[in-house]
């Protein structure tokens, strides 16, 4: 499951980073993974599962039954582009 759509950031891959690198924070995560926050919809989530993997728990953000398989529940990016930007003719 994608916990950051906007670099690909799988539960897996937090999962990797609480584990094996030893972090406990969001921006620590992305840290060891290279990454940076792009749009921000996906803290929440991220946060949510890196308590959950330092618990020893199942990381549990794709049980909500409003959540789609993204961390961001679909706010992310929802129409790609700008809409106010006219397509080139």
């Amino acid at each position: 499951m994608y916990l950051c759509v906007c670099n690909a950031i799988t539960e897996d891959q937090v999962v990797w980073a609480v584990r094996e690198r030893g972090t406990a924070s969001v921006k620590a995560v992305f840290e060891a993974l290279e990454a940076r926050p792009d749009c921000g919809r996906c803290l929440g989530a991220m946060a949510e599962a890196v308590l959950a993997i330092r618990a020893g728990e199942p990381v549990g953000v794709a049980l909500d039954p409003q959540a789609t398989p993204w961390g961001c529940r679909g706010r992310c990016r929802p129409a790609w582009g700008d809409p106010g930007i006219p397509k080139a003719s």
